[in-house]
């Protein structure tokens, strides 16, 4: 204000006051818009750094949310792994409890102390019986002993006279049998013998054949097992546990099987004991028949029947085997039905749990890019905000540092606007050029997209014939089990011949046996019998190669069926094998073909993202370059109109210099006596008149400059209106194509800032629901800490129940010796017992004997009687021929003498045959016991290996659980193993991931465009740096980071500039200098 003084005007003072305090009330004014444009900026960095908190608030829930449902499914996992373990115990103990029951009844030798004691109190009974038989054995030898040899030798004549009688019967008998019908008998009898020779053959054929089919059975157990294998990766328990009932169903119908042989060969054991009894009570009865037949016809008769019995016995074995071959025929069907059920039923859960997993995982997908997308918008919306706030403050800074009166820097900053506006519509024409690109590689993703459908359809047209060819197979199965029903029909059909031929040979034995022989009078009567059934033999037997005939047929048609059902069965899992594995690979292209999609997807989205992002950043610079025109337009108005009332001002000046000039005249003439005074004026007055020259020539230049300046601007005006004209043009058009973008984005914020606030009440819940989640945390902690020490627990018992289970094996060998011993003694008893049966043999032979006597006493006392007769008729004779009485005087006295010795012969012998017949009824009553116990003798054989089998079975099972069971430790250990590696590998893939998220947000960081009045250094290290740390600090944590080559004054004095531009204050904190962000920079 000091050059004011120097102008007299008062006027021209007032008028320089004047301005200056307008320029003041302007710098006032752009104060002001400045602290509010600063707070403007704050307002918005705290809704920034709000929404980032709230973003990484989020991301940090998503996290521990994800970190949470990570550790509840390890917890399930281990839940799992401790059930699993549970039911392993569970097995052992089972098993331990059943091996200790078993080594309870081993130690009692057998399955039950009831058993035990009746086969002890049977074997009581047999040595009772075999010494009550030993006593009778020597009774009757001491009998034997005592007998007389006279009367042996009388018994002996009588024998040799009864024969010799009966020879001469013999002839009188007209009936006398050809050898050549005795011939065809025994040959029929030699066939059928071959026939039964070749029965055991047939018998190997048949076990060959059920032992193939259960190889088979194993062989598509194990193929399930695969399957089930394999969706075990898919899956998971529920097809174990499946597979698990599936196998003991399995293990059922074997042990039914198994039942069903051993009960079946019980009863064909029991069948053959009846009939057997049943044949010797029918021996028994033609014994006890009166009139029999000559020794020819009872031997040809006993043959027959004989051969019918054997004919009977065979067709019973037969049909014994043939139902079982029809029983494990309807096993395998049955077996073979629930593997093909089992194996539909894996098909379709497969089938499912792919669809579900696909389902599952394309909605993750889904989802996963739609939280990315969001995410990236919010990104992007920060973004726009940090870049839009730095321009403000940027422009802010432009104008705070524009004078009122520089006019050269209005012109340089128009021009640094037009070289900013060439350089964003180059950038816009390079964005133009990324967005063809980008649609370019659009449309080539979508070519490829529909290729990959055709793939898709082509792929599902292969698996609509593959599902077709299963369905023919399927009709093959059908058609082969309707087969099958048209044999086992057939096969009925030939069950019910064999019946009504049975019933036949039972109504022939019926008839055989009801049949009385005479000598006399029935011998031509006996012959037709004889002769029809010899023929009905005949029948019988072409009927029985018909039969056998038809079984081999009806064997070999079913062997070739099961080989084409097995046949069938393997392509049909062949076929299953190839399509899941086609299915596989489809899925992981198709997955792969997704994936590239969705990366390609993300990219293109990624594009357009920038190319509206280059958009906006171009219409906010067009709207600022718009305002910042305006306001140089309304500035330079002003300016013009200040500088018109200067040089209006100006121009009055020289009028005023005249009347000062025409004043000063008048004060000479008036003030003549100050002429010194006058002339000093005078010499200022010139200097002033020089200075107004001077300021004269200044404002000539400065109009000069004003007018050059105006009419360059008028033309650079011109040639913006032209552009502005013609980017209006551009502008309306992009306007009409971008006003439904921005519509849609208007909705998409409105839908953004909702879920914000959403978002803002749910930050608190979540919080809470963090609280929550952290104490069930530490209670799953505490859980999985006890469940831990329960499978440590498990493990010592699991190890204590291996020690028992070795001491059981110790505890089977032992039984197992045990079991020698009792077999040797067993053996003694066996050849005791055969010694005692060649006794019995023995004693059976001299039973015969004894029988055939009692038969030839009986012929004897009959002949005897006849004799009787005719000693009647010779007596009368004798009255009528007395001298034939006297020439056979001494022939009867010799008769007479003979008769009376005969007579009594004869009373002894009839006391004897009644003492035999007493002995013989004991003997046979005996023979009767020993016959009942012989048939329990052989049940006890066959128990006795029933039992030695089974106990090799168990003990062979016991040895193959406790194999599994190692097996199953050492998968255990395997997984136990397998858990620690995989939850090593967790938390280092955990570490890493902190490391990575660190990593990425020093990368964000370095990233982010420079802070406002910073270089990309000073703003990288200011993001990088933390709060409230002290120099050396700061600078040791940039060294850290990998600040290498960064020197300790290079980095005080960025923060000396940092301090400068109020982005860090010092302060203390005790004794130390602590570096702290201002709020300025937040």
């Amino acid at each position: 204000m000091a050059f004011l003084k120097d102008v007299e005007s008062e006027e021209l003072r007032e008028l320089v006051k004047s301005c200056f305090k307008e320029i003041n009330s302007l710098k006032e004014q752009l104060n002001d818009e400045n602290k509010d444009i600063k707070t403007n900026e704050v307002v918005k960095n705290l809704l920034i750094q709000t929404e980032n908190n709230s973003s990484t608030l989020q991301a940090k829930i998503g996290e521990l949310t994800d970190e949470v449902s990570k550790k509840e499914t390890s917890l399930k996992e281990k839940e799992l792994q401790l059930q699993e373990k549970d039911t392993q115990l569970k097995e052992k103990d089972l098993k331990i409890k059943e091996m200790e029951s078993q080594l309870k009844n081993d130690v009692l030798s057998f399955e039950d102390q009831d058993v035990i004691q009746e086969y002890k109190d049977q074997i009581k009974e047999l040595e009772l019986t075999v010494a009550s038989k030993n006593q009778t054995i020597s009774d009757l030898k001491e009998v034997e002993g005592n007998v007389d040899d006279v009367f042996t030798k009388e018994l002996k004549e009588e024998i040799d006279l009864l024969k010799i009688e009966n020879e001469k019967l013999k002839k009188e008998s007209s009936y006398e049998p050809s050898q050549t019908e005795i011939t065809q008998l025994k040959s029929v009898i030699d066939r059928q013998n071959e026939e039964l020779k070749e029965i055991p053959t047939l018998k190997n054929q048949l076990t060959r054949e059920v032992t193939s089919r259960d190889q088979k059975i194993k062989k598509y157990e194990e193929q399930i097992e695969e399957l089930n294998n394999a969706s075990s990766n898919v899956d998971t328990t529920e097809y174990e546990s499946k597979i698990d009932d599936l196998e003991q169903k399995i293990i059922d119908l074997e042990k039914t099987n198994l039942e069903l042989s051993n009960s079946s060969q019980n009863f064909d054991v029991n069948e053959l004991n009846n009939k057997i009894i049943q044949l010797e009570q029918e021996n028994k009865d033609l014994r006890e028949k009166d009139n029999i037949v000559s020794s020819s016809s009872d031997n040809s008769i006993n043959s027959l029947i004989d051969d019918f019995t054997k004919k009977s016995d065979e067709l019973i074995s037969l049909k014994a085997d043939y139902q079982r071959l029809q029983d494990s025929s309807r096993i395998t069907e049955l077996q073979i039905n629930e593997l093909k059920n089992e194996n539909a039923k894996l098909k379709s859960t497969l089938n499912q749990g792919h669809v579900e997993d696909n389902n599952v995982v394309e909605e993750t997908k889904i989802l996963k890019q739609e939280l990315s997308s969001k995410e990236q918008e919010l990104k992007e919306a920060n973004t726009k905000i940090v870049s839009l706030t730095a321009e403000i403050t940027e422009l802010t800074e432009k104008f705070q540092e524009i004078p009122a009166s520089d006019e050269h820097v209005n012109n340089s900053d128009n021009e640094s606007i037009k070289k900013d506006l060439i350089d964003k519509n180059n950038d816009y024409i390079a964005l133009k050029e990324e967005h063809s690109k980008t649609l370019a590689k659009y449309e080539v993703l979508e070519s490829n997209y529909s290729d990959l459908e055709k793939l898709n359809k082509s792929v599902g047209e292969e698996l609509s014939l593959t599902k077709e060819k299963l369905n023919e197979q399927d009709t093959i199965i059908k058609s082969l089990t309707t087969d099958k029903n048209v044999i086992d029909s057939k096969v009925d059909s030939l069950e019910q011949l064999l019946s009504e031929k049975d019933n036949e040979i039972s109504d022939l034995k019926l008839k055989i046996d009801s049949s009385t022989f005479d000598e006399k009078t029935n011998n031509l009567d006996l012959n037709d019998e004889l002769k029809a059934t010899k023929k009905q033999l005949y029948d019988k037997d072409a009927e029985y190669d018909k039969l056998k005939l038809e079984y081999n047929q009806l064997k070999r048609t079913t062997s070739s069926q099961i080989t084409e059902l097995n046949e069938g069965l393997t392509k049909f899992t062949n076929d299953n094998e190839k399509i899941l594995s086609e299915n596989e690979y489809l899925e992981k292209t198709l997955d792969e073909k997704n994936k590239s999609i969705n990366q390609l997807e993300q990219e293109n989205n990624n594009l357009k993202l920038l190319v509206e992002e280059k958009d906006s950043e171009y219409e906010t610079l067009k709207k600022n370059y718009q305002d910042s025109k305006i306001n140089n337009a309304d500035q330079l108005n002003e300016l013009k109109k200040t500088v018109q009332d200067k040089n209006d001002k100006l121009a009055a000046l020289p009028q005023k210099l005249e009347l000062k000039d025409i004043e000063i005249s008048q004060l000479k003439k008036l003030l003549k006596t100050a002429e010194q005074e006058s002339a000093s004026k005078n010499d200022d007055i010139n200097d002033l008149r020089n200075n107004v020259q001077v300021s004269q020539e200044k404002i000539k230049q400065l109009n000069d400059q004003l007018s050059e300046s105006s009419i360059v601007v008028d033309d650079k005006l011109k040639a913006k209106d032209d552009e502005i004209f013609k980017l209006k043009e551009t502008y309306n058009e992009a306007n009409q194509e971008k006003d439904q973008e921005i519509n849609k984005l208007n909705s998409l914020i409105n839908q953004r800032n909702y879920k914000i606030e959403e978002l803002n009440e749910n930050i608190v819940s979540l919080g809470d629901e963090l609280d929550v989640v952290k104490s069930k945390l530490r209670d799953k902690e505490d859980q999985y800490i006890q469940s831990e020490e329960i499978i440590q627990s498990k493990d010592d018992t699991l190890l204590k129940k291996d020690e028992l289970i070795s001491e059981i094996n110790e505890r089977v060998g032992r039984l197992e010796n045990k079991l020698k011993l009792k077999d040797e003694e067993f053996l003694e008893l066996k050849s005791n017992l055969s010694e005692k049966e060649s006794l019995i043999k023995n004693l059976k032979v001299d039973m015969a004997d004894s029988n055939k006597k009692l038969v030839e006493m009986d012929a004897l006392s009959t002949e005897l009687s006849q004799k009787d007769d005719l000693i009647k008729s010779i007596n009368e004779k004798l009255e009528n021929n007395e001298k034939q009485l006297q020439e056979n005087i001494d022939e009867l006295a010799n008769d007479q003498t003979h008769i009376n010795e005969l007579k009594d012969i004869l009373e002894r012998k009839n006391k004897e045959i009644e003492d035999h017949k007493l002995l013989l009824s004991d003997k046979n009553t005996e023979l009767d016991k020993l016959k009942d116990l012989q048939p329990r003798l052989r049940e006890l054989e066959l128990e006795k290996a029933d039992m030695k089998s089974d106990y090799e079975q168990q003990i062979t099972s016991l040895t193959a659980d406790l194999q599994k069971a190692e097996l199953l430790k050492e998968d255990n250990e395997k997984k136990i193993q397998e858990i620690n590696k995989l939850s090593e590998q967790i938390s280092d893939k955990d570490e890493q991931i902190s490391n990575f998220t660190q990593y990425k947000e020093y990368f964000d960081k370095m990233v982010i465009k420079p802070l406002p009045g910073l270089t990309s250094f000073q703003s990288q290290i200011y993001q990088l740096v933390p709060d409230a740390k002290s120099a050396t600090e700061l600078y040791d944590y940039l060294m850290d980071l990998g600040f290498m080559d960064l020197e300790k004054e290079n980095f005080a004095k960025t923060l000396k500039a940092l301090e400068k531009r109020g982005y860090y204050q010092r302060a203390r904190d005790g004794d130390r200098i602590i570096w702290v962000k201002t709020n300025s920079s937040e």
